[in-house]
């Protein structure tokens, strides 16, 4: 293949096509708590919060306490032994002594604590006015519900949300056209005093994929493979009250070595030794005929033809280098004479051509008219590029 000579203006359009590549970065998002919780019990939930003065979550540790206030705290606190009383229940059972060779009496004491468990876990539940805690305002009952998420407590600013890089997994990306992507003819004609006028427009080159080399690719050469399903389609829109419709059949055919792939780096055409195979393919239908059924209304017909192969697409692949594959088919419009063609395209405008990528549903479909020719018997498989190989 030959090399690519980069310039400037190449580097520049090069970077604007790598933007339709480009994979933005994931970005996590706060859930929100509603409806599951109120906005009331997420108020009571920040309050509670707040109201610790927590020496990690507050500028100035106001509630912390130093070391001497944390021992005497420990000191004196509900978990040193208590000044009261203790009651106790008394349980009497017997037990053998092996000794004395008789049954004892045993007595077990069991203390009966007057105070709450100083381990209850929802001493933090417990509804306590805000005029306890020095809260200015109405007074209302505050409790601590840790079941309950803490949200918005912090400020937007101090907010850290995950951004995770994409991680790329494919040595190449590829994006194919559509499906039923069509380059058609087109004819019209218009009757002069000297005979029939005929403009036809001719259908322009077609991107049928687009391939972007990743910054893992592990060679610096690769060869490609390139598949298409593909299907002749017609249509005529009937436009003169002429009586005249002597014609016969109408065909059309792609003449061997009627496709034209183009490998195109950015703006410059790059040679390959692609290889097109579709007219060695016995189940591919390189001609058709069809009849109107009609002569006086419009009509179309679409049918698959099948699989068209281009292989031997070898390429440099330095990371981000894109290449587009495009492709110009020649079709041919046949009568049974000159004269018969000259009444039908008079008699209706007419275009025909190619469906790149044609879907299932399009195998055969006609509206007032019939083809001679059943579909292609060639699975129907969607557009893809493969990789085959990689040089030595």
């Amino acid at each position: 293949m030959a090399n690519i000579n980069m310039n400037l203006e190449l580097i520049c359009n090069l970077r604007k096509r790598q933007q339709l590549f480009a994979m933005p970065s994931f970005r996590a998002t706060t859930i929100s708590p509603y409806p599951e919780y109120t906005q009331q019990q997420l108020d009571m939930r920040r309050k509670a919060e707040i109201l610790q003065y927590a020496g990690n979550r507050m500028n100035t540790k106001t509630n912390n306490l130093t070391k001497t206030g944390r021992y005497a705290q420990v000191i004196s606190g509900k978990y040193q032994p208590r000044p009261y009383t203790t009651t106790y229940t008394e349980t009497a059972s017997y037990a053998y002594n092996s000794t004395i060779d008789l049954s004892q009496v045993v007595i077990t004491r069991t203390p009966v604590y007057s105070n709450p468990d100083p381990t209850c876990p929802l001493d933090n539940m417990i509804p306590t006015p805000t005029s306890s805690s020095d809260v200015p305002g109405p007074i209302i009952n505050l409790y601590n519900d840790t079941s309950i998420p803490l949200y918005n407590y912090l400020g937007s600013a101090n907010q850290i949300y995950a951004i995770t890089d994409v991680i790329e997994t494919d040595m190449f990306k590829t994006k194919n056209t559509d499906e039923n992507t069509y380059a058609f003819y087109t004819i019209t004609s218009t009757t002069t005093s000297t005979g029939v006028n005929t403009i036809q427009t001719e259908p322009t080159e077609t991107t049928i994929s687009t391939l972007y080399i990743t910054n893992i690719v592990d060679a610096p050469q690769y060869v490609y493979e390139l598949y298409v399903p593909i299907g002749i389609h017609f249509e005529g829109k009937y436009k003169t009250t002429s009586t005249d419709a002597s014609f016969g059949s109408i065909g059309l055919s792609i003449p061997s070595g009627g496709f034209n792939p183009q490998v195109v780096f950015v703006t410059n055409a790059v040679t390959t030794n692609r290889i097109v195979s579709f007219h060695n393919n016995p189940t591919s239908i390189s001609d058709i005929s069809f009849d109107v059924t009609d002569k006086m209304a419009d009509f179309s017909g679409t049918i698959y033809i099948g699989m068209l192969k281009i292989t031997n697409i070898d390429l440099y692949t330095s990371p981000s280098y894109i290449y587009d594959i495009n492709i110009l088919t020649e079709t041919v419009l046949t009568t049974n004479n000159p004269t018969e063609k000259e009444k039908f395209i008079s008699r209706y405008e007419f275009k025909y051509g190619l469906y790149y990528n044609i879907s299932e549903a399009n195998k055969k479909i006609v509206t007032n008219c019939t083809i001679a020719q059943n579909a292609s018997t060639e699975p129907l498989i969607p557009i893809q590029l493969l990789e085959s190989s990689s040089p030595t």
